[in-house]
């Protein structure tokens, strides 16, 4: 991953951005509603669009938690991001509307579980989410992949292939020439 600049810090109540980055062009677009709700370390690279219409947009770091968005990438309407340990999303990545990314189960299930509830949460470099996904605790996206429409990623998904359904199994491998970054 390439360098990633620290652009929000809050100063009572509100957000400033700032912090390396190279101008203008360089910094968020937000169209809509985004609430932030930090505590925990939030990390943004250069050039996020965040599309917050019609349904607005949250991104939650709780204390001691950490959130690290990658160089160029989108999120779209009704995206909701809750990091209570570690969610790390990579370049180039696009997240459709409606889906969900959350880092913790916040609850057992039952009395015999007694593990850890947040488990670390990385979607690595050029990867697309379709619309209304849910990416669980614990898994890691690999680079270039898809998840389909609809899907509930629960596990690892691999470099370069097609996820779908509940929960997301591979479909196929892609082709993906080195150094091809998704449109």
């Amino acid at each position: 991953m390439s360098i990633i600049h620290k652009v929000a810090t809050r100063t009572k109540g509100y957000l400033s951005f700032g912090g390396g980055h190279g101008g203008l062009s360089d910094m968020p677009r937000v169209r809509g509603k985004v609430y932030v709700n930090r505590r925990g370390e939030l990390k943004i690279g250069r050039n996020l669009s965040i599309i917050a219409k019609p349904w607005p947009v949250q991104l939650t770091v709780v204390k001691g938690a950490k959130l690290t968005i990658g160089d160029n990438v989108l999120i779209n309407a009704g995206v909701g991001i809750a990091s209570n340990l570690e969610v790390t999303i990579g370049n180039d990545v696009k997240i459709g509307p409606r889906t969900s990314i959350f880092d913790s189960q916040y609850h057992p299930l039952d009395s015999s579980d007694t593990g850890n509830l947040c488990k670390k949460i990385v979607i690595e470099d050029n990867v697309w989410i379709g619309t209304g996904c849910l990416i669980l605790p614990g898994v890691r996206i690999g680079r270039n992949s898809v998840v389909a429409a609809g899907s509930t990623v629960t596990r690892d998904v691999p470099e370069n292939v097609v996820v779908a359904g509940s929960p997301a199994k591979v479909l196929r491998e892609l082709q993906i020439e080195k150094d091809w970054i998704r449109s």
